[in-house]
C-alpha cells in the first residue's frame, strides 16, 4: 500500500565496541564459507546493516565502510554480533516483516564471528562491493525547503534538565505538507531531545506532533506518499529538553523541513498513552496498560514502543470488531539506549471499531542495572529518571486523505472522572489564543491527589495536583505542576447552590487569573 523510507529513532547512542564478554558459545555454521574474507563475505553484511551508522559524519565513533577502518575492530565486532548486542535490533522474531529491519540472520552472525575468529582476513580486493558513499555533514537529506532557528539557549553547567517550548511563527500564507524533518543541534552533549509540534493560534498548546529527534537520531523520512499536516497561520513548538553535562554552553538548535505540494494520505501520530500509574520500590515486573480504539478504517504503517530506564518488555496487541485478537508487535528485550520505529513492509489493517491495547512490564528493583533507584515508587514524568508509557503508532484512514474529526478526548475523560469521583469533578471551559476556549476537566478530592487534565495533541495530558487542603467543604488550596513547568498555586472556592468552582491559579511568577467551572454530572 505504501512504500516507507526508513526511519529509526535512537536514544543515547554510545557504540563503544570494547571490554564485551566472550565469543557466544553456539555459532550455527550452515551456509557460512569456510575461509570468509572481509572483500567478498562481512563487507556486503555491513554495507547492508551497519553503515547508515558507522560512516564519517554520522552517530557511531567509528566507520566500517573500508578495510582499513574495520581491522582493528574485528575482535570487538565479533564478540557483539555473537551477542547480538550490534546491530540493535529489538523486535521479537515473528513480528512484521519491517521494512527497516537490520538484525542479522544466523548465517550472517556466523560468518562475520568466523571471519573475526580466522584472523580477519581482507580477502581479493577485487571482490569488493562498490562502497557505500558517506553522508555529508551538516544537513543529511539536502537544503531543508524551510528552516527553522529556535532562540539561543544558555545551559547551565549543573543543575536539573531544563525543558524550553520555543515559539516560531511560520507567516505561510497555505496549508504545508511536511514530508521529512532533520534537526541539528547546536551542542549534541546537552541535547536530549526535540519535539516539533503544531500549536493552536496565537501559539497555544500543541495540536499535533510534525517531528521529533533524540540523541543519535536519524533525520525522520516520513512514507513515501504521506505526510504530516502544517495548517497556515499555526505557529510551531519547538519542545528541546536539555541536559547539563558539567560545562557551561549555548545552544541554538535548527529545525529543517522538507515540503511536498501534494500527498496521498495524512501520517496520523497516536499516542497510545498512561500518565496515571505508579512503579512501586523493588517491583521487578510491575505492568501498565493503555489503550486505544479506531474510529475509521485505518493501517497502522509503524510502531515505536517509548519507557525510559526500568523498561522491560512492550507488547501491542489488536482486538478486531469480530472479537479476534492478534499481537502484532512485541519486543521482549526493551533498551531505552536504542529506540526504534518499527516500519512494517505491508500495513496492517485496523477496521473501525479496533481495539489496541498496549501492556508494558517494568523492572524497579535492584536487580535492573539500569535502574537509577529501586528505592523509590515511580510515576509518569519528563525526566529519565521518571517513567514514561507511550505506545506510538503512526496511521493512516483508508478513505479520504485525512481523519474526520474526533470529539474532545476531554469529554471522554470527563465523563470517567465523573462516574468515578461523583461530586469531586469539575468542567471548566478555558480561554485560547484563538478567542475561543478548550475543554478542562479537573479533579479535586476530599483524599488524595487529583488532577487537571487539558487536550494535548490527540490525547488527554493531565498535571497533577497535590497539598490539596480543605477549609470545610467549599475553599481549598493545592498545588499544581504541569509536566516541564513550575509549579503552580490553587486557590478554589465552591458555590454550593450553583454548583459552580472559582479557581484562582498563581504561576510561579506571580502572574495567573480566576476562572469558573461548573461541577460535571
Amino acid at each position: 500500500m505504501y512504500r516507507s523510507i526508513t526511519r529509526i529513532s535512537l536514544l543515547a547512542v554510545t557504540l563503544l565496541l570494547l571490554g564485551s564478554a566472550a565469543f557466544g558459545a553456539a555459532i550455527d555454521a550452515s551456509s557460512v564459507p569456510a575461509k570468509p574474507t572481509f572483500s567478498r563475505d562481512v563487507a556486503p553484511i555491513f554495507y547492508a546493516k551497519c553503515v547508515s551508522c558507522h560512516q564519517p559524519n554520522d552517530i557511531a565513533p567509528m566507520s566500517l565502510r573500508t578495510f582499513e577502518e574495520v581491522r582493528p575492530w574485528a575482535k570487538s565486532i565479533g564478540r557483539y554480533v555473537a551477542n547480538r548486542e550490534m546491530p540493535p535490533w529489538d523486535a521479537d522474531p515473528g513480528y512484521g516483516p519491517f521494512l527497516n529491519d537490520r538484525s542479522l540472520t544466523d548465517s550472517e552472525i556466523s560468518t562475520i564471528v568466523r571471519w573475526a575468529k580466522k584472523g580477519a582476513p581482507e580477502g581479493d580486493a577485487s571482490d569488493l562491493p562498490e562502497i557505500p558513499l558517506a553522508k555529508p555533514a551538516g544537513w543529511k537529506l539536502g537544503e531543508p525547503d524551510y528552516i527553522i532557528e529556535l532562540q539561543a539557549t544558555e545551559v547551565p553547567a549543573e543543575g536539573p534538565d531544563m525543558f524550553r517550548n520555543m515559539v516560531h511563527e511560520t507567516g505561510f500564507g497555505e496549508d504545508k505538507w511536511i514530508t521529512a524533518v532533520e534537526v541539528l543541534p547546536g551542542n549534541r552533549e546537552v541535547v536530549h531531545h526535540v519535539l516539533l509540534w503544531q500549536a493552536a493560534k496565537g501559539g497555544g498548546n500543541p495540536e499535533s506532533l510534525i517531528g521529533g529527534w533524540a540523541a543519535g537520531a536519524q533525520p525522520e523520512e516520513l512514507q513515501e506518499g504521506t505526510g504530516r499536516l502544517l495548517k497556515k497561520g499555526h505557529p510551531l513548538i519547538g519542545d528541546v529538553h536539555y541536559h547539563p553535562v558539567g560545562i557551561e554552553t549555548t545552544d541554538v538548535t535548527r529545525i529543517g523541513l522538507h515540503f511536498a505540494k501534494n500527498i496521498d494520505k495524512e501520517l496520523v501520530n497516536q499516542w497510545i498513552i498512561n500518565q496515571e500509574f505508579e512503579i512501586p520500590a523493588g517491583d521487578s515486573n510491575h505492568e501498565v496498560r493503555s489503550t486505544f480504539t479506531f474510529a475509521q478504517d485505518s493501517h497502522i504503517l509503524n510502531v515505536t514502543p517509548h519507557m525510559h530506564y526500568r523498561g522491560k518488555d512492550f507488547t501491542y496487541t489488536a482486538t478486531y470488531p469480530d472479537g479476534r485478537q492478534e499481537v502484532f508487535f512485541k519486543t521482549s528485550t526493551y533498551d531505552f539506549n536504542w529506540q526504534t520505529t518499527y516500519a512494517f513492509e505491508e500495513p496492517l489493517a485496523m477496521p473501525a471499531g479496533t481495539r489496541v491495547d498496549c501492556v508494558a512490564h517494568f523492572d524497579n528493583s535492584k536487580r535492573n542495572p539500569a535502574n537509577p533507584d529501586h528505592t523509590k515508587n515511580v510515576r509518569f514524568g519528563n525526566e529519565s529518571f521518571d517513567e514514561m508509557m507511550i505506545g506510538f503508532v503512526d496511521y493512516v484512514v483508508d478513505e479520504g486523505v485525512s481523519p474526520l474529526p474526533l470529539p474532545s478526548p476531554v469529554e471522554q475523560k470527563l465523563r470517567e472522572l465523573a462516574e468515578q469521583f461523583p461530586g469531586e469533578v469539575w468542567r471548566f471551559e478555558m480561554p485560547n489564543a484563538d478567542g475561543g476556549t478548550d475543554l478542562n476537566a479537573l479533579h479535586i478530592p476530599h483524599e488524595g491527589d487529583g488532577g487537571w487534565y487539558v487536550s494535548f495533541a490527540n490525547i488527554v495530558g493531565k498535571a497533577p495536583i497535590t497539598d490539596i487542603q480543605w477549609n470545610g467543604t467549599t475553599e481549598m488550596t493545592a498545588s499544581m505542576t504541569p509536566p516541564g513547568q513550575a509549579t503552580m498555586q490553587l486557590e478554589g472556592t465552591i458555590d454550593i447552590a450553583s454548583k459552580t468552582l472559582a479557581m484562582k491559579i498563581t504561576n510561579a511568577d506571580g502572574s495567573g487569573g480566576t476562572v469558573e467551572g461548573t461541577l460535571a454530572e
